[in-house]
C-alpha cells in the first residue's frame, strides 16, 4: 500500500528536514574520523531527527524512523559501498545464504541461528513469512505492503491477501525454522532481488507486533544492535546496546535521538555541542557551517536523490522539443547551487548518480548544457512559447529565492516571462498537472529519493506508463519496453545496460530532466568521531565512537 508520496519541490531549501526517504539499511564506509584521537568504545551520544510517524518496521517509510530501526534491527540485506563507491547489496550477518535454483522465479532464503528478538523470541524463517503477510495484508494499512506486489517482488499469491481474500501468499513457504523459499510471479535476477529485499526493507517483526500492533508502535521490540528500554515519546528516544545481538556489537553503550521540530534549534545546538550528531542542517547554516565546524561539517556528493523539472504531456505549451530544450538551458544551475545553495548539491546530467551502478553517466549532453543565446535561438526557432509565458511552482513553506532566480534567468535569456506560482502543499500542486482543471504555462518541479541503488528505481515511478506517481502523463512504449526489459534481466551488466537505455529515451524525448544531485550534508560534536552519511542518508551510528 504506497500511500506517500517520495518527491521533493525542486526549489526545497531544507534538504532533509519532513522528507521521505529510503527506508532500507545501510552500511557506512566510515570515513568521517576526524577527532578519532583518544575515541573509545561505550559511552553515549545524540542524534537529531524529526517525529517520525511510526517505528513499526512494516510502517515505515521515511528517513527518520529508518534511521532509528537501523539500531534495533538486523535485516537481511544491507547496502554498502563498493571499491568504484557505488552502493551494492550485501547479505548482513543474519542472512546464510539467498539462491534460486530456476533462474530467479523461486529464491531460497535461509538465515543463521541464534538471532533473537530482545524479548527473547528467536527469529526463525517463520518470522519473515508472518511479518511479509502482515505487511501485505490490505486491511492492516502497513506502508511497505506494496514491496511484496508488482512493483517490486512480485510475490505469488500477493494480490489475494492485498484485497483481503487471504491471509497467506501462496508463493511464500516455510521449508525449516531457518530457511523460507518466495516464489515469484516473473523471475528476476540475483542484483535486483537483493537491491529489492534491501530497500524499503521489511524487516522482521516479532510475533507480539503482529497481536497487539498499536501496544508495540509505543516500544518496538527488534533483534538488532540496540534496544528501546522505554517507550518513544513526542520528546524522543533512547537507546542502549543489545548485549545478546548476534551480530557485530555498537561501540556506544547508549544513543539517544533528540527529535526536533526546528532546524534552526537543532543547528544552535550542535554548535555548542549539546547534540552530537545530524544528518541535515537549516538552510541558514549553510553559509557558514563549513567555518564553524571544519572537519565536522559534512557535505558529501553522490546521495541517492534528485530534483526535477518536466513538462505535462497535455499542455500544449510545451508541445515542440525545442522550446522544451530551450527553457532548460536557459537555467545556469552552476550558479544557482553556488549562489543560494552553497555547493550543497551538484548539476545533474542524469537520473542516477555515480554512487548507483552504472549511474554517473552524462546522458542528457548538450540539452543540459546552460547557453542562453542557444536558448533564445532554439525557442524563437520554434515559433516561441505559446502565450509568451511559463510558470515556476513554489511550495508556500519556500523562501522563493530558487524561483525568483530561475524565473530571472529564463526572462533575461529568453524573454519569455516567468513567475513563480505558489501552491499551499504537494497536493494542490500535484492537481494543478493531474486535475481536471490543469494550470497551463507549468513547468511541473518534483523529485526523487531513491529506496534502492539502482537506475530502475530512479526512473520507474516518474516515468512509466503505468506508474500511478508519473504526474506528467510521460507514455513511450519504447522506454516502458526497455525498462521492463532491465527488470527481467538476470545478467547484472545487461540489467544496467537496459536501464541506461530507458534513461536516454527520457532524455531524448526531453519531457522531464534532472536539474540537481542533492548532496548529504550534516555535521556532528566535538565529543564523537567516525561519523558519516552513507549515499541512502542512513547514518552508522553503530561505528560513530565517543572520544575520551
Amino acid at each position: 500500500m504506497r500511500n506517500r508520496r517520495r518527491s521533493l519541490a525542486v526549489g526545497a531549501v531544507g534538504l532533509a528536514a519532513g522528507l521521505l526517504f529510503t527506508a532500507c539499511s545501510s552500511s557506512s564506509d566510515s570515513s568521517g574520523d576526524s577527532g578519532d584521537v583518544g575515541a573509545t568504545t561505550g559511552g553515549s551520544f545524540s542524534m537529531a531527527i524529526e517525529k517520525p510517524p511510526a517505528l513499526t518496521p512494516t510502517n515505515c517509510y521515511d528517513l527518520y524512523c529508518a534511521q532509528v530501526n537501523r539500531t534495533l534491527f538486523e535485516g537481511l540485506i544491507e547496502f554498502q559501498k563498493s571499491s568504484e563507491g557505488a552502493l551494492e547489496p550485501v547479505k548482513t550477518d543474519m542472512a546464510k545464504d539467498i539462491t534460486t535454483d530456476d533462474d530467479g522465479k523461486t529464491w531460497k532464503i535461509e538465515i543463521n541461528s541464534g538471532f533473537t528478538f530482545t524479548n527473547g523470541e528467536a527469529v526463525t524463517a517463520q518470522t519473515f513469512v508472518d511479518t511479509w503477510n502482515y505487511a501485505a495484508y490490505g486491511d492492516n494499512g502497513q506502508q511497505l505492503g506494496f514491496v511484496m506486489g508488482p512493483d517490486q517482488l512480485n510475490i505469488v499469491g500477493y494480490d489475494q491477501v492485498a484485497s483481503n481474500k487471504s491471509k497467506k501468499m501462496s508463493g511464500l513457504n516455510v521449508e525449516s525454522d531457518s530457511i523460507l523459499t518466495v516464489e515469484l510471479e516473473k523471475p528476476m535476477g540475483q542484483s535486483l532481488f537483493y537491491n529489492f529485499l534491501g530497500g524499503p526493507q521489511v524487516l522482521p517483526l516479532p510475533s507480539t507486533a503482529i497481536k497487539d500492533p498499536k501496544a508495540y508502535e509505543k516500544q518496538p521490540i527488534g533483534n538488532g544492535p540496540y534496544k528501546l528500554e522505554a517507550p518513544w515519546t513526542n520528546q524522543g528516544m533512547t537507546v542502549v546496546r543489545n548485549d545478546d545481538f548476534a551480530g557485530e556489537a555498537g561501540n556506544a553503550d547508549e544513543i539517544e535521538f533528540k527529535i526536533y521540530a526546528d532546524n534552526n534549534a537543532l543547528w544552535a545546538d550542535l554548535q555548542a555541542n549539546e547534540l552530537d550528531v545530524a544528518s541535515t542542517l537549516p538552510q541558514n547554516a549553510l553559509v557558514q557551517a563549513e567555518s564553524v565546524l571544519g572537519d565536522r561539517f559534512i557535505n558529501d556528493e553522490g546521495g541517492l536523490q534528485y530534483a526535477y523539472y518536466g513538462y505535462p504531456a497535455n499542455d500544449p505549451t510545451f508541445k515542440e522539443k525545442d522550446v522544451r530544450v530551450g527553457l532548460a538551458k536557459a537555467i545556469n544551475w552552476d550558479e544557482i547551487n553556488d549562489k543560494i545553495y552553497f555547493n550543497t548539491r551538484t548539476t545533474a546530467t542524469s537520473f542516477a548518480p555515480d554512487t548507483i551502478p552504472g549511474g554517473g553517466k552524462d546522458v542528457c549532453g548538450d540539452s543540459c548544457v546552460f547557453d542562453g543565446a542557444g536558448a533564445k535561438e532554439l525557442i524563437d526557432g520554434a515559433g516561441g512559447v505559446p502565450g509568451g509565458a511559463v510558470l515556476i511552482p513554489q511550495l508556500s513553506n519556500e523562501t522563493g529565492d530558487v524561483q525568483k532566480a530561475i524565473c530571472n534567468q529564463i526572462q533575461t535569456n529568453t524573454g519569455v516571462k516567468c513567475t513563480p506560482q505558489i501552491y499551499k502543499d504537494f497536493g494542490e500542486l500535484i492537481g494543478a498537472v493531474t486535475g481536471e482543471k490543469a494550470t497551463k504555462g507549468l513547468i511541473y518541479g518534483l523529485g526523487w529519493i531513491a529506496d534502492n541503488p539502482t537506475i530502475q528505481n530512479m526512473i520507474t515511478a516518474n516515468f512509466s506508463s503505468t506508474s500511478p506517481y508519473n504526474d506528467l502523463g510521460y507514455d513511450n512504449p519504447e522506454f516502458d519496453r526497455l525498462l521492463q526489459e532491465g527488470n527481467a534481466a538476470t545478467d547484472a551488466a545487461n540489467q544496467i545496460e537496459k536501464w541506461q537505455q530507458a534513461e536516454k529515451v527520457i532524455y531524448d524525448d526531453f519531457r522531464a530532466w534532472a536539474t540537481q544531485f542533492r548532496n548529504n550534508i550534516g555535521g556532528y560534536s566535538t565529543r564523537v568521531s567516525n561519523v558519516d552519511i552513507s549515499p541512502d542518508g542512513i547514518v552508522d551510528l553503530s561505528v560513530v565512537r565517543v572520544n575520551s
